[in-house]
């Protein structure tokens, strides 16, 4: 049996990854890096996948460039809510990561579907 997962799923699924990204992102602790720029990894990946469920939640070309400014708008106000946040700092590095996650879930949206139709 196949389950097909619908887009109030999906928006669903955004909203508890949105919560937990915040959480995460202002609880306040030691940033511990085992690798290099591993933070900035992280911020890829997730705006990578936010960006998946959002745009899984809401199918037009004009939602995506919308939800594009908005989880841009999300990644800028966790750099502000980090900067009042105990042992976390803002980052501009932070916030370019977040436009590059976005970015490569567009790129390979768009291989996606150009690949899918041919």
């Amino acid at each position: 049996m196949i389950v097909r997962i619908t887009k109030k799923y999906y928006k669903i699924l955004f909203y508890i990854s949105l919560i937990t990204v915040f959480i995460i992102a202002v609880t306040p602790g030691a940033e511990i890096e085992v690798i290099p720029n591993s933070d900035k990894i992280l911020h890829i990946f997730a705006f990578f996948i936010l960006s998946l469920e959002l745009n899984r939640a809401s199918a037009t070309m004009g939602h995506r460039f919308r939800n594009m400014g908005a989880l841009l708008a999300f990644g800028i106000f966790i750099e502000f809510a980090q900067s009042f946040t105990p042992n976390r700092t803002a980052s501009l590095y932070d916030v370019i990561a977040d436009v590059i996650g976005i970015l490569l879930f567009q790129f390979w949206y768009s291989a996606y579907k150009f690949y899918k139709h041919k």
